[in-house]
């Protein structure tokens, strides 16, 4: 386990985002595109304290979230812009007294939103434990990049905003942090990741059924799926690289959908020996999305950054366009200078991510 992260404890909240927050009264919500578990935790937990303050929220996620983890927005506080034409970002943007985003410092990754939120001068905040970003772009920003998850600096702040907390927060916080922790199985899940997770707990939160909910209710089309990408996975660099592809046709042939991809990364991570696994995944002609793990001091961060994406340091992806036999050759290259010890994140490469 990375010293960082095991020893991390929250840093001061900035003075001038609790007043903010108290203040706004028509607060709009925001969080990255394709919304995870902690995105979505983050961003609704968020709502309801800003509900208990007096203020009317509004929560917009760009692309909806995975089906399994619908339950933890218990009152159906989040909407989502590609579901409804009458959601238009500047007119969104507009009616705000305060942006807060959370789940995320980059700008460009706030998707449709990002144009409208750029252009306005309501003023915007940050809550965030990501590598990369930009600081500038916000008036206020608490970022704890060796946090565990963004949901358990919610709770936190919750807290500093005077509220209680309640049962249905506490397990959407809770999904925030065992989402992004793997169950606390990361890197990123030191002492303090399991000191909020037993408060959580100990506020009602039942771990068994969300983990069934989560983690065990996975289609027989989308076993079969895995089965086919551990079949194609392949090993190299003496043992320490492991990386698989999943096409589009491997997808239409067991008709699984996008989210039903979720965790494969994490599988190919089960093989003894390997130092870094990445997924590469089909999402059009040319076009790929990438997930990279990691394991002992390797840091996979500076290899998304490179193509243009991000995470952390144990966790990250990106996207990348080319033929799928130029993207293997990209990936593997800056594997190999990760591994070697001469890897540049600053270096070019042949193709302009997108």
């Amino acid at each position: 386990m990375c010293a960082v992260e095991s020893s991390w404890s929250p840093g001061e909240i900035p003075p001038d985002l609790i007043e903010r927050l108290k203040n706004c009264q028509k607060p709009l919500i925001l969080t990255h595109i394709y919304p995870d578990g902690d995105a979505l935790g983050s961003a609704v937990g968020m709502h309801r304290a800003l509900q208990q303050l007096g203020a009317h929220p509004r929560t917009i996620l760009t692309h909806p979230v995975p089906e399994k983890l619908l339950f933890i927005d218990h009152d159906n506080l989040a909407e989502v812009l590609s579901e409804s034409s009458d959601l238009q970002p500047e007119s969104l943007v507009a009616e705000a007294d305060l942006i807060i985003v959370v789940d995320t410092s980059a700008p460009e990754r706030l998707g449709l939103l990002e144009s409208a939120v750029s252009a306005s001068e309501v003023p915007r905040v940050c809550i965030d434990h990501h590598l990369e970003g930009s600081l500038d772009y916000f008036a206020s920003v608490w970022c704890e990049p060796a946090s565990p998850a963004t949901g358990n600096l919610v709770f936190e702040l919750i807290s500093a905003l005077g509220l209680q907390h309640d049962k249905n927060t506490a397990e959407t916080l809770f999904v925030s942090l065992a989402t992004d922790t793997g169950w606390s199985r990361h890197s990123n899940a030191g002492f303090q990741a399991w000191k909020y997770a037993a408060e959580m707990v100990s506020l009602g939160v039942d771990p068994e059924p969300i983990y069934n909910r989560i983690f065990q209710s996975f289609s027989h089309e989308r076993t079969r799926s895995l089965g086919d990408l551990l079949s194609k996975s392949v090993l190299c660099q003496g043992g320490k690289v492991l990386y698989s592809v999943f096409t589009e046709e491997i997808r239409s042939q067991h008709r699984v959908n996008m989210e039903d991809l979720d965790g494969f990364v994490d599988s190919l991570g089960q093989v003894k020996g390997t130092e870094i696994v990445f997924l590469v995944v089909e999402v059009g002609p040319e076009r790929f999305k990438v997930s990279l793990r990691s394991r002992g001091d390797y840091s996979v961060h500076g290899v998304a950054a490179q193509f243009g994406g991000g995470g952390h340091a144990k966790a990250a992806g990106c996207r990348l366009n080319g033929s799928e036999e130029d993207v293997i050759r990209q990936l593997l290259a800056a594997c190999e200078s990760l591994l070697e010890g001469d890897f540049d994140p600053a270096a070019q490469v042949d193709e302009t991510p997108r």
